[in-house]
């Protein structure tokens, strides 16, 4: 006959030894990401002040790329068909129908400032509202290499990378 091995109750005071060590926390990542759309004023965005336009007062805008300073490279978001911007099929900024997006990057604000997350001029909206990676592809795509302005984007983006000294 196979005897049954008797464990000790908790009454008898032994307790395991090895504990678990905690979950290895993940990283937060620090900053604005990539595909987050911001909120912005026009005036604060870089304008020929000759021209006589309408500014508006709510404007949205969208992070395509940033440096290790957290300045930001944006293209501004537009609900109307004009010259210089695509429509972006997939994406609805709030209850409009159409989202457009023009072709321009844009890494200064109107006082030459690099552009940051600053609580007053540029304000994060809720991540429910970011760009999904493969709308960022396309918007990246099309501004950065299929249309007239790319070169001077892609130049733009260069001069953010490499974090020049400002004068």
């Amino acid at each position: 006959m196979t005897q049954k091995r008797k464990t000790p109750t908790k009454a008898a005071g032994k307790k395991p030894s090895a504990k678990k060590a905690p979950a290895p926390r993940k990283p937060q990542k620090k900053g604005v990401p990539v595909g987050r759309t911001l909120k912005t004023q026009d005036k604060y965005l870089p304008y020929k002040k000759s021209k006589v336009q309408e500014l508006k007062a709510k404007r949205w805008v969208v992070v395509i790329d940033k440096n290790t300073d957290e300045e930001l490279a944006i293209v501004r978001l537009t609900d109307e068909k004009q010259p210089n911007t695509t429509h972006l099929p997939t994406y609805r900024k709030g209850n409009r129908k159409d989202t457009y997006f023009k072709h321009f990057v844009e890494i200064e604000d109107s006082e030459g400032n690099a552009i940051r997350v600053d609580g007053k001029k540029f304000l994060e909206n809720a991540a429910e509202y970011d760009l999904s990676p493969k709308e960022m592809r396309f918007l990246r795509d099309k501004v950065l290499n299929h249309s007239r302005q790319s070169q001077e984007n892609r130049s733009k983006i260069l001069i953010l990378k490499k974090k020049k000294p400002r004068d």
